[in-house]
This record gives C-alpha cells, sequence and structure tokens, in this order.
C-alpha cells in the first residue's frame, strides 16, 4: 500500500475509509446467500434436479431410454426433449442484456442469434446441456439417475480453433445461422466493420512511421465460488423463484417470456451472491426453466445447484487481434486498424457485446483525437465452451492489442510511449492533452520508477539467472452516468422513522465489491441536516420482485455512484417535506426554516428551533417515505482514465515470469468509497496476474474434451503469486451530477495483462502476444521458436 486517498473535496462520509456495512453480517455467517436459504430445514418438500451433459463436443442424440432410471427409488421426475413442456418452449439465448437494462425476448440484445434449444438433442460443447433433467430426494439419487439413462449418441465432426472453424468444407455448428461458423452480422451487433471515420489508407500514405502486430487473448473462467442456484416453488398458478442471480426483474422477465405466464405471476428474490465478475450477466439459462418445470410437474420445491466443474459454464471472449498504426516523426498518429476474430464457442451470447459494443465505447471516449480509424470484427461458432461475459468485457481483449501497438509505435519513433499516449489519446469533449489521462500516466511513472527503465533486454542480471522489467498499458474508465442512460429510471426509497433512524431501499444485489456501502455513505451524506450517521441507516438486502423497487443491477461498475444520485434528490423531497411540517411549530413559512445537525431553525433567528426529532415525535408517528425514480443524466461528459504499470521478473533458465509490484490508477471523478475502491483495484489483480500468467482452459485436441475444469489445473493465482499491489485513487476529471463519479470496478483487471506483456519484453527484448505467458513460451522467445 501507498499513500492514503486524499479527496479533492472533503465530505463527511463520502470517500471515506470504514468497514463494510456488512462486513460482520459476512464474516458471522449471518449473511444469506441462495444456498443458505434453499435447505432442506426450510423446504422440507424439496428436490433436487440434476442436468445430463454432453460428453462430446459435438453430437446428437439418436436414442434415449430412461426406463431404468425412472425405476429408481425416490426419482420423482424425469423431463427430456421430447417432453411437450420442454419442446414447445420458443428458441432462446443466454444473452438477453448484458445486466443494464431489463429486456423482453422480442427486445434481446441479440435476438437473430437464438441458437439455444432449452434441453436439445443436439449438444455443441463438452458440458452442454444434453436432453435430460432428473428431480429426485438427493443430489446423489438425481446423479445415479442420470448415470441408468441409456443414450445412444451420433457423435459429428468438431472444431476447436476460430480460424479453422472458417475454412470451406468443416463441421457446421449452427447451420440455420452460420452456414461457415462466421456469425452473419445483424442490426444490433452491426456490420463486421463497425466503425470508419476517415480514410485509414490515406492516413497510413501520411504517416512517416507504420506498424504491425498480432495479439491472441485466450479463454478464463469468472473464477466465482459461488456456483449458480436456484430454487423454484409453486403456489397454485404462481411461482417463486429463489436465486443467486443478480438480475432479479430480469430473470422474473426471462422466465415469464419463456413459461408464456403474466409477469405478476413470477417472483423472484434474490439476496446476496459470493461474486460474479461478468458471470450473472449470461443469466437466462436453463435450469431456471428447468427448475420451474420440474416443481410444477411434482407439485415440489426444486433445487437446482450447479457442480464444481460446472462453474466452467462461460469464460472471457478469446479473441485474436491485429492492428496497424502510423504516426509522423513527432508522434502524432495518423491512423488506425483494428481487425478482430472472436471465439464464440458453442453459443453467441454475448460475443458481439465483446467484439463490438464494448470496442466501439472505447473509441467514442479515447480515440476521438485521431484522424482515421477502421474497426471490424467476426465471431465465429467452435466446439468449445461458450465465450462470453467476464469483468472488463471486451476492453481487457482490446487494450492487449491496443497497449502492444502503442508500445512499439513508440519505441520505432524514439519515443517514450507515456509521451505518445498522452499526446493522441481522450475524448472528443476535452481537448489534448486529455487532464485525466496525463494525471495518470504521470503518476504512476513515479510511483514505479519509470525513469529508470531501460531499453528492451538491456536491464542487469539478478541471481545470475533473472531479468526486471517494467511495462504500462492505458485506458478510458467504465462508466460514467451518461453511459448508462438506457437503465432507465434509477429507484430509490426513503423511509425516516420517528426517531430519525433510516431505512434504505435501494434495490440492488450486493455482489462483493461493496456498492451497497456506497449507498448508505451517499444516503448519511446526503442526509446530514438530520444529524445522522452510516450507523442510524439501514439498507434493505433483499431484492424482491413482488415487494422491493426495481433492481439496479451491479453491472459496469455504476451502481456505487448511481442510486447516491438518486438519494440526493431525495435527501432534497424529504428536507421540504420536514420544513413543511415544522413551518406550523415554529410560526413562520417553510421558505424562512431550514434544518442543519438535526435542528430546524428559524433563518432570521436561529433561537426559534425545534430538533427534527421531537419534531417526528410529537406528529402523527408515522413514518416520512419517499421515492424516487431519476433516469441517469445524459450530459456527455467524456470519461476518465485508468492506467496500470507492472514490473515483473523472468528467470531466464526456466522461463519462469512473476509479477512484483504493480501500481493500479483509476481517476474516479468522485470515490464514494476508499476502501472498497482500494479492494477493488488490489482484488482485481487476481484476475489481472492469473490471466497474464497462469489461466488457461486446455483442451484434449483428439476429443474436445476439456481437460482442466476444476481448481487445481486451472491455476488461479495464490497468495504466493500475488504481487505488492499499490492502489492510487484520483479525482481529476468530474462527470454531471453531485458527485460526477465514474465506476472502476469492472475495468481494473483491463490494463494488467498488457502492462505485464509490455514488462516481459523491456526485460528480455522478445516480444510474447499471447497470455498466459508460460515458462514454455518464454523459452521458445529466447531461442527464437514460434
Amino acid at each position: 500500500m501507498g499513500e492514503r486517498f486524499r479527496p479533492r473535496m472533503p465530505r463527511k462520509y463520502v470517500g471515506s475509509y470504514r468497514p463494510r456495512i456488512d462486513g460482520w453480517e459476512k464474516a458471522s455467517g449471518r449473511a444469506e446467500y441462495a444456498d443458505d436459504i434453499a435447505t432442506k430445514r426450510r423446504f422440507p418438500d424439496m428436490l433436487y434436479c440434476r442436468i445430463l451433459r454432453s460428453p462430446y463436443a459435438h453430437a446428437r442424440i439418436k436414442h434415449l431410454d430412461t426406463t431404468k432410471a425412472e425405476k429408481l427409488p425416490d426419482v420423482k421426475c424425469i423431463l427430456t426433449y421430447k417432453d411437450p413442456d420442454v419442446a414447445c418452449l420458443k428458441l432462446t439465448s443466454a444473452g438477453w442484456t448484458d445486466g443494464v437494462d431489463t429486456v423482453s425476448y422480442e427486445r434481446m440484445m441479440w435476438k437473430a442469434y437464438r441458437d439455444r434449444r432449452i434441453l436439445s438433442d443436439q449438444v455443441c460443447w463438452v458440458g452442454d446441456e444434453a436432453g435430460v433433467a432428473v428431480a429426485a430426494e438427493s443430489e446423489r439419487i438425481a446423479e445415479e439417475a442420470l448415470r441408468l439413462i441409456d443414450v445412444k449418441w451420433e457423435v459429428l465432426q468438431f472444431v476447436l480453433d476460430p480460424i479453422e472453424a472458417m475454412k470451406p468444407g468443416g463441421p457446421v455448428i449452427h447451420g440455420e445461422i452460420a452456414f461457415n461458423n462466421v456469425l452473419p452480422p445483424d442490426k444490433v451487433g452491426g456490420p463486421d466493420v463497425f466503425l470508419e471515420k476517415g480514410n485509414i489508407e490515406k492516413g497510413f500514405l501520411e504517416a512517416d512511421l507504420v506498424v504491425e502486430a498480432t495479439a491472441t487473448y485466450h479463454n478464463a473462467s469468472q473464477g466465482s465460488l459461488d456456483n449458480w442456484c436456484c430454487l423454484a416453488r409453486w403456489e397454485g398458478d404462481k411461482l417463486t423463484i429463489w436465486s443467486n442471480s443478480y438480475e432479479a426483474d430480469q430473470t422474473r422477465m426471462y422466465i415469464s417470456q419463456m413459461l408464456e405466464m403474466p409477469i405478476n405471476k413470477v417472483r423472484v428474490i434474490s439476496q446476496y451472491v459470493g461474486g460474479q465478475f461478468g458471470r450473472n450477466d449470461t443469466g437466462e439459462l436453463p435450469f431456471f426453466i428447468l427448475t420451474a418445470l420440474l416443481a410444477k410437474k411434482t407439485g415440489r420445491s426444486v433445487k437446482f445447484k450447479s457442480e464444481r466443474k460446472e462453474r466452467f459454464l462461460n469464460t472471457r471472449q478469446p479473441a485474436i487481434y491485429y492492428s496497424k498504426m502510423g504516426a509522423k516523426k513527432d508522434g502524432t498518429i495518423t491512423s488506425c486498424y483494428f481487425k478482430a476474430i472472436g471465439n464464440a464457442g458453442a453459443y453467441c451470447d454475448h460475443t458481439f457485446f465483446a467484439l463490438k459494443y464494448a470496442p466501439a465505447e472505447v473509441a467514442e471516449v479515447a480515440f476521438a483525437h485521431i484522424p482515421n480509424l477502421k474497426m471490424e470484427a467476426y465471431g465465429v461458432y467452435t466446439n468449445t465452451i461458450p465465450g462470453c461475459m467476464m469483468r472488463g468485457v471486451g476492453n481487457v481483449q482490446l487494450n492487449f492489442m491496443l497497449g502492444r501497438i502503442v508500445d512499439e509505435l513508440a519505441e520505432k519513433l524514439g519515443m517514450d510511449p507515456l509521451d505518445l499516449v498522452v499526446k493522441n489519446f481522450g475524448h472528443e469533449w476535452e481537448t489534448l492533452p486529455d487532464k485525466s489521462l496525463a494525471a495518470v500516466v504521470e503518476e504512476g511513472a513515479k510511483r514505479i520508477g519509470w525513469k529508470n527503465r531501460h531499453t528492451p533486454g538491456t536491464g542487469p542480471m539478478y541471481d545470475g539467472r533473472k531479468k526486471r522489467g517494467i511495462g504500462f498499458s492505458f485506458h478510458p474508465g467504465w462508466h460514467a452516468e451518461w453511459q448508462e442512460k438506457r437503465r432507465g429510471p434509477i429507484q430509490v426509497g426513503i423511509r425516516i422513522n420517528p426517531d430519525c433512524t433510516v431505512t434504505l431501499e435501494a434495490p440492488t444485489v450486493e455482489t462483493g465489491p461493496g456498492s451497497n456501502t456506497c449507498n448508505v455513505l451517499g444516503c448519511a451524506e446526503a442526509l446530514s441536516f438530520l444529524g445522522i450517521g452510516p450507523e442510524d441507516i439501514i439498507w434493505v438486502s433483499k431484492v424482491d420482485t413482488e415487494t422491493t423497487l426495481k433492481d439496479t443491477v451491479q453491472t459496469d461498475s455504476s451502481v456505487s455512484f448511481l442510486q447516491s444520485e438518486v438519494i440526493t434528490a431525495a435527501a432534497v423531497e424529504i428536507k421540504k417535506k420536514i420544513l413543511e411540517m415544522a413551518a406550523p411549530k415554529l410560526g413562520a413559512a417553510a421558505a424562512e426554516l431550514d434544518i442543519a445537525a438535526g435542528r430546524i431553525f428559524a433563518k432570521a433567528s436561529t433561537q426559534n428551533s425545534i430538533s427534527v426529532r421531537d419534531l417526528m415525535w410529537q406528529g402523527d408517528l408515522v413514518p416520512l417515505s419517499i421515492t424516487v425514480s431519476r433516469v441517469p443524466l445524459g450530459d456527455k461528459t467524456g470519461v476518465p482514465y485508468m492506467a496500470t504499470f507492472a514490473e515483473v521478473e523472468v528467470d531466464v533458465t526456466t522461463g519462469q515470469t512473476k509479477a512484483i509490484k504493480i501500481v493500479m490508477l483509476n481517476d474516479c471523478g468522485t470515490v464514494m468509497y476508499a476502501s472498497g475502491a482500494e479492494a477493488q483495484q488490489i482484488g482485481g489483480q487476481c484476475i489481472g496476474v492469473g490471466e497474464s500468467l497462469t489461466e488457461e482452459i486446455i483442451y484434449d485436441e483428439t476429443t474436445g474434451v476439456p481437460l482442466n475444469f476444476n481448481w487445481i489445473d486451472y491455476k488461479i493465482p495464490t497468495i504466493l503469486d500475488f504481487p505488492d499491489v499499490e492502489p492510487v485513487l484520483m479525482e481529476v476529471w468530474r462527470g454531471a451530477g453531485e458527485y460526477g463519479a465514474c465506476g472502476i470496478g469492472e475495468g481494473v483487471v483491463t490494463c494488467t495483462p498488457r502492462a505485464i506483456a509490455n514488462a516481459v519484453y523491456n526485460a528480455i527484448g522478445v516480444r510474447i502476444d499471447q497470455i498466459p505467458i508460460t515458462p514454455e513460451k518464454v523459452l521458445n522467445a529466447l531461442h527464437g521458436n514460434s
């Protein structure tokens, strides 16, 4: 840890260091997660659901016999793809929404790619849901029932590599959508060339120097240890789902639309989630529908909980990036081109979010001053685990290419890459140099010791075999308030009790980042005129689609400030109502009164006053309640910037690479909760370091079987692998609203892989542009092997 964060504007609660509001609840085991609720003690009639998984990468069920399974004692129901209730289900996708908004079937994000059939007889990857779901009295019996089912398979050809999948004559995975496995562009995903301005060829001709490069980003797991879990229970024609989905309202919409039920007949209850890292953005999954159908058929509660190996359900979107960049001798970039080929895996889901949607947003706020720009992307079906949402979606893949091409361009120009970045990148609402970008780069350089950085491969040897290097990368922040406008109204409710304690209803399913603490601090700040603090505020932790307001989903890292902005508006209304209540008591018009430190007083004479508590106790003892709905402000203020600086040590005899130090800098606009923000900066490096150096899903190329769907062979960094991380919070840029904040949790992983890869190059003088940077790749690079 380095220097303690100091806010540019001192506030009473916002921006402070303090424990989380739910810290004790979680540490003591009192916080309830879905698996704590879905128990036999609470639901004595509960059955357990298990779903058959495909053993093949690509196959079709030719014959299915469930006779033996049906005869197994305590098996209560078996659903198959032939069951009328299953066969009538509409084609769907697991990517109706990215969580920002609630959408219906007809308004799902990628409706041209409805490539999932629930309990299909055709499977597209090893682990795919395969035609059968069982409900039994125990998990063991349900698993035994699946083993007793006689399945005859037609095994089909498969393909794992997207380049191979694009070639004519190979296996076709979803012929009804993509006859050559290349996902056709649609009106939502946009054309293959999804962004073009100026003339890149003309720009390259005007450049004094042009560089080209390719970089490959692999697929990685979100690594969430909170397995998917839900419980379905019917009471008459009404269905209730308890779940660890963090999209309660969207889950209700998905279930009601798929089962063709009125929305008010579906109730979804969600509370705490043990981390999700993008997992829940692929939330429209078959088990919700299957548990509901099994519960209806049996007349009992049915629980689904994925096994550990089933936790590998979708991954980071793998992508191969090619880039070309040209510049004048003075470092002015004249032209830039990016092309991506993304491995969609077995299903499309959010492929185009990663390949087009997110990169287009980056271009808007970072490439505005580059006159000639072209970006294109292609999604390709393969028989691998679906590549989908993961923390930093689309941004981290693009940044791995961006930081690479910028580093080489600067080197060949003879410029410091920091100077090249500050000279060229920024959003259109500010002239260059962008103040936020310049600030994070300058501060990061100071803290990592950039001035002592040697030229690539020329540094000293440590312990006779180790070389060290420093690298960096930069990226625009994610997300500011104007980028969240499509959420629609953000809803917040506040109730002031007669003793001036507060109940805050700011509905969001807490996934661990501390946004609930941000809301309580924002509430205490906004209501500080009442003389209260965070300890006087109770946050309602349960999201219930029947009883609570619309949830604000924990995506884009923006819940940390969006609800607090609405709380500020609610506080204005509360103050107005209290002054109106006090006016008759003090014999003055409400406009002549004010409140501070819990007392209401006449502006003309502070002697004429009454405490808010006394006023509330003298009334009818009905709590003062207010609900406010407000659409996020649309003022286009650009975004702030972030940067990651990394120092690595490479053993040139073994190829082992170790991250020694990471400096993570975020300009937040306003830091809502310093302890939580720094925790995001530090914790995010577990993903960043893991994806850079150790994490990778490995397949048997002869069978298509994943070989490391477990937490031993899939190597997430341990404490022994973790570098010294210095979090740096800054407040340079400012957005709209009371706080003008920007999220950081989504982005803290974005720059780390490229910063580490550039540091490796600085250490050994050879570039490695395919992660993870394994010992084998390092040794091959050092010895000139491809």
